[in-house]
């Protein structure tokens, strides 16, 4: 019933955003303005993961920064701010930009930043966007136009071949492997000393070459084009309500948002997580149109069939064999899964939310889930039918059996939290679990379905329980030695999704350290290896340490700062002319790599001699002056790390743990930010073991 009531919740808010934006007779007050928005796709063939950054044209300029969705989607807020902004991203130590004259879509590519080039007359479009000058940046955003349309006109045998008709500015597009994102799957574009150059990936040759300042003297060399790749099939925008909407608004057919979700509607429910739809923040604008378009057709969804000919039915997915190679690595066997009962909805909640580090599986069509699912949910069988025996006094009903509170936890907790006998939240109370549930805290808000009597149930098996006295154990014989753990076996089934082969692993020669900070601060989702004995960590560390290696000269080591600096530093602090670590000392840097501060723990292979010579190359780059960060520019406040939104739910000030001069607004400059977690000792932390022991929770670890 809750969560019809939720659903209902939704329906209504949703009518009330469609009405909002109409004007009404009678003197009706008119509703609260929309949000002033830049939106747009960052992809250079493969959709950007990272951060993207905009800057308004106020005289002191204003920031604001974003990471991207998976799909290479970025939204920025952008009321009260001054157009034109110009936006940068960066995708393999590459700078990419944009121009924006006003609010709405601004795509980020590699094409865009050709044509910011030009409008820009070929200047360095680094320092058009560090140094920020106002009357630059609005004279370049009112020549954009103009050099869009050169781009598009200069490049059209290109663009034709890939079926690019869109503007590749402003007009939508999705990292999908189509269209303009085909495109750049298949060319290399290259801004250097004033001249821009396209190449062809597939066999290295020039396809365009021409200054950035004056696109039309380049001509496409068309012999040289790249094969454009065969079209896919478009987005099914019913197949996508199904798998994310159908769970809460009905089958397509009955939807309760028949002719009312517009895009608009629909966005802005996901950005004020509306009934719990921030869920879907990860979801492309392309598949928020097919959702709009199917439910905004006439007859909302379920057009006039037209008759087709009879096909054979396809082939239904293997339950049993996807749960075995997607899940059972971290839920057990399928006949003892911790997740038996699972249903579709709570699956594709723990996808969309990331539970876990299950957003992997967010490839998995409604065909296969809805497989896994009925593994999960396995028939009961219909026991054999006993002749009626002669009725007997209905006896008195037996009461309902308390629930089963080990049964509970196993099913919903196990999987984040570890086995109940370990559990890392022994001790919560009923309390901390229901503001866990409403407020979502990782993901929890699937477990809202559960009753009070069960969610006490649950409380009560996490509650310490006074030890029976234990009887003196019988002489046992000696158990045999358990056989070390299979580390390559280890490793195919919980590494080698993401990081390849274990021959050809991305993480060959990694230490234990480097290993278990990964699933301590959940790098990547791997807090999902958390389960994994040291032992089992070990072994897999023993596997990917190479046997012996191949007796070759010991190549001597580069000592170009300048080329070091590109390879190792590059990638996080930009290029050298305008890094943001313009004067960093030998001890400096040294001293970084080894506190591993910001993961440059990476780099200690390199020589102290390399070192120095990075330095060196540091020390000939005038910093550019920074305005000093703003609270929440680095990190949430609160930061999303650690306990932080369980600490403030419960009204927990800053200065409670951090001390005196700590609040979501103040820090104390000698601390925030030297690379040390600083904790006060009175609140009973050790930094050896990583607990907290109080009057609050008891020992915690974290």
């Amino acid at each position: 019933m809750k969560e019809q009531f939720r659903c209902i919740f939704v329906v209504l808010a949703l009518f009330a955003l469609t009405l909002s934006g109409c004007g009404g007779g009678g003197g009706a007050t008119t509703g609260p303005a929309a949000a002033k928005m830049v939106t747009g796709v960052a992809a250079t063939g493969a959709p950007v993961a990272g951060v993207v950054m905009l800057k308004d044209s106020s005289p002191t300029p204003a920031q604001l920064t974003t990471t991207t969705a998976s799909d290479g989607s970025f939204a920025f807020n952008t009321s009260g701010l001054t157009p034109p902004f110009i936006i940068k991203t960066t995708a393999a130590a590459v700078n990419l930009y944009s121009l924006a004259g006003d609010n709405g879509i601004y795509n980020v590519t590699p094409l865009t930043t050709m044509a910011v080039s030009q409008a820009a007359g070929g200047a360095d479009l680094d320092a058009l966007y560090n140094q920020h000058v106002q009357s630059a940046i609005s004279a370049a955003a009112s020549k954009m136009p103009d050099a869009v349309t050169a781009v598009q006109t200069n490049l059209a045998p290109l663009l034709n071949s890939f079926g690019v008709t869109n503007n590749i500015l402003t007009g939508k597009f999705s990292a999908n492997h189509t269209g303009v994102d085909a495109l750049l799957d298949a060319i290399s574009v290259s801004i250097a000393n004033g001249t821009v150059t396209i190449t062809n990936k597939q066999n290295s040759m020039v396809v365009y070459t021409a200054p950035c300042s004056n696109l039309a003297a380049g001509s496409v060399v068309t012999s040289n084009m790249p094969a454009p790749p065969m079209a896919p099939a478009p987005a099914s925008g019913a197949a996508i309500y199904t798998s994310k909407c159908a769970g809460c608004h009905g089958d397509i057919g009955n939807s309760t948002l028949k002719g009312r979700a517009s895009v608009s509607a629909i966005q802005t429910a996901i950005a004020s997580n509306l009934g719990g739809m921030g869920m879907l923040n990860g979801i492309s604008a392309a598949d928020i149109q097919a959702v709009s378009d199917v439910l905004m057709a006439p007859g909302g969804g379920t057009p006039t069939p037209t008759p087709t000919p009879p096909v054979v039915p396809p082939t239904q997915p293997d339950g049993a064999a996807l749960y075995a190679t997607n899940c059972a690595g971290c839920h057990g066997a399928l006949a003892t899964s911790s997740k038996l009962g699972a249903t579709v909805v709570r699956i594709q909640n723990a996808i969309s939310g990331n539970v876990g580090g299950m957003s992997m599986f967010a490839s998995l069509t409604a065909a296969d889930l809805q497989a896994i699912a009925t593994a999960l949910n396995p028939p009961v069988p219909t026991p054999t039918p006993v002749p009626t025996p002669t009725p007997t006094p209905t006896p008195t009903p037996t009461p309902n059996p308390a629930p089963d509170g080990a049964a509970l936890y196993a099913s919903n907790c196990a999987g984040c939290h570890g086995p109940l006998a370990t559990s890392s939240k022994q001790g919560v109370t009923l309390a901390r679990l229901q503001g866990a549930i409403a407020n979502n805290t990782g993901g929890m808000s699937f477990l809202s379905t559960l009753t009070a009597a069960q969610q006490q149930a649950i409380v009560t098996a996490l509650a310490p329980a006074t030890p029976a006295p234990t009887p003196t154990p019988a002489p046992t014989p000696a158990p045999t030695p358990t056989p070390a753990p299979d580390g390559a076996a280890l490793y195919a089934s919980n590494c080698a999704g993401c990081h390849g082969p274990l021959a050809t692993s991305t993480k060959l020669g990694i230490t234990i350290a480097r290993l278990q900070n990964a699933i301590a601060n959940n790098t990547g989702g791997m807090s999902s290896l958390s389960g994994l004995t040291v032992t089992q960590v070990q072994a897999i560390v023993t596997a990917l340490t190479p046997s012996t290696p191949t007796p070759t000269p010991t190549p001597t080591p580069v000592l170009d700062g300048t080329v070091l600096y590109a390879s190792s530093c590059a990638g996080c602090h930009g290029v050298l002319a305008s890094s943001a670590k313009a004067g960093a000392t030998v001890s400096r840097i040294q001293t970084a790599i080894n506190s591993n501060t910001g993961g440059m723990g990476s780099l200690s292979t390199l020589t102290s001699a390399q070192v120095s010579a990075i330095a060196t190359a540091l020390a000939g780059v005038t910093p550019s002056p920074t305005p000093a960060p703003a609270c929440g520019s680095c990190h949430a406040i609160p930061p999303a790390t650690g306990h932080h939104s369980t600490h403030t739910s419960e009204g927990i000030a800053c200065a409670s743990c951090h001390g005196a001069g700590y609040s979501t607004t103040t820090v104390v400059a000698a601390t925030h930010d030297n690379g040390t977690v600083n904790l006060t000792s009175t609140i009973g932390w050790n930094a050896t073991n990583r607990t907290c022991a109080n009057s609050c929770h008891g020992t915690h670890a974290w």
